[in-house]
């Protein structure tokens, strides 16, 4: 038998290690941390969402929290990396693998972008979820879109997806020790079964714009779709 290549160790070749380390040192200059038009999928599930008693999870810098708070919601964020953060709303620094630290149907509504990924048991995220929304509230929730044309042709190729990589940079969080990298990957079809056992109804799925390497995400001309979308974003409902 021919012995296949293991990809286990999957490392970037130098120039994109090159290209990565000039891209995380744009970030921590004040670069923006949620991919390409995210935000602004996540406000357009929210449309029409009267203001509120609103929490955004994973806030980053305040980027999204700032934009509700401009809404005129009543925000509260949570943040564990709370040097970064700056809004003008109260932060909560919790762990969001344990207990949240809120009263149950605290909130109206819920954000979390770009934070599944980061935790270690998505169904637990649901429950505690679906716990401290109110009657009815609503909630819009993204993880990187593993089923995209691109991604599964890296996994042919590598057995690995797009934005889930065995890197050290992928798997730890380049900002604080306090969070994991990327390591809970979930397909739509999952993520949507997790939200139903935990009482919360899908109600609607959007996409961020596609990814090229080396091609800027407003000159992509791939559409913003479950193929190509880099991020699923999806609006629950609690039943």
């Amino acid at each position: 038998m021919v012995a296949l290549p293991s990809f286990g160790s999957f490392s970037l070749p130098d120039p994109l290690e090159r290209a990565r380390a000039r891209f995380e040192r744009w970030l921590t200059r004040g670069g923006p941390r949620a991919y390409a038009d995210t935000h602004d999928v996540a406000l357009d599930l929210l449309a029409g969402a009267p203001p509120c008693r609103f929490l955004d999870l994973g806030a980053g810098r305040g980027d999204l929290s700032r934009r509700l708070h401009a809404l005129g919601h009543q925000v509260t964020a949570v943040e564990r990396y709370v040097e970064q953060f700056d809004a003008p709303v109260p932060l909560v620094d919790a762990d969001l693998n344990a207990t949240w630290p809120f009263a149950d149907g605290s909130f109206d509504a819920v954000a979390a972008v770009e934070i599944l990924e980061h935790l270690e048991n998505p169904r637990w995220f649901f429950r505690e979820l679906s716990r401290v929304l109110g009657p009815r509230g609503v909630a819009v929730v993204s993880t990187p879109n593993i089923t995209t044309l691109l991604s599964k042709l890296l996994f042919v190729a590598v057995d690995q997806w797009d934005l889930f990589f065995n890197h050290p940079w992928r798997l730890r969080d380049g900002y604080s020790t306090a969070v994991q990298g990327h390591i809970t990957p979930l397909p739509a079809w999952l993520l949507a079964h997790h939200a139903r056992d935990a009482g919360l109804e899908v109600e609607a799925f959007g996409y961020s714009r596609a990814w090229l390497p080396g091609v800027p995400w407003r000159l992509n001309p791939l559409p913003s779709s479950a193929a190509f979308g880099r991020i699923l974003l999806v609006r629950l409902r609690k039943r």
